[in-house]
């Protein structure tokens, strides 16, 4: 998968983080040391997806300031995806400080092409596509 460091792309990491898949959670606990449990409880958000179904991706919690915008190992609330916050990964200086187990959608999503896989971006297709991600593990934590 193709990445990008431009301020374009990096700016997401200053307003909206990018989803996990299920598959990011063994690594980004490993690196963190910590259980996935406890990377949930920390640092976190569940994404509603399918609410009815109980069926949420993971998130970086974003903050403004010193506050979370929601906490972390909570179900974020309906205005989440609209506010702007800084992921909790970024250091002082904006730096990721979990580049070598970042989050699955950080990747794929490119956003000086506004394409997500490398496909034109269509919220349709990629609210689907982790639908689908997190339909499939089953997880529940």
């Amino acid at each position: 998968m193709e990445s990008c460091n431009c301020p374009v792309c990096i700016s997401a990491c200053r307003n909206d983080p990018g989803r996990l898949v299920p598959e990011d959670l063994k690594k980004l606990a490993r690196l963190l040391g910590l259980t996935e449990a406890g990377l949930l409880e920390q640092y976190l958000v569940k994404i509603p997806l399918c609410p009815k179904d109980a069926i949420y991706a993971l998130a970086p919690a974003k903050r403004k300031g010193k506050r979370f915008v929601a906490e972390p190992g909570k179900v974020a609330p309906d205005y989440y995806a609209q506010e702007r916050g800084v992921c909790v990964f970024l250091d002082e200086q904006g730096s990721c400080t979990i580049q070598g187990a970042k989050p699955f959608e950080c990747s794929a999503y490119m956003g000086c092409k506004n394409t997500f896989l490398g496909r034109p971006y269509k919220k349709k297709y990629v609210e689907e596509y982790f639908l689908h991600r997190w339909r499939k593990a089953g997880k529940a934590l």
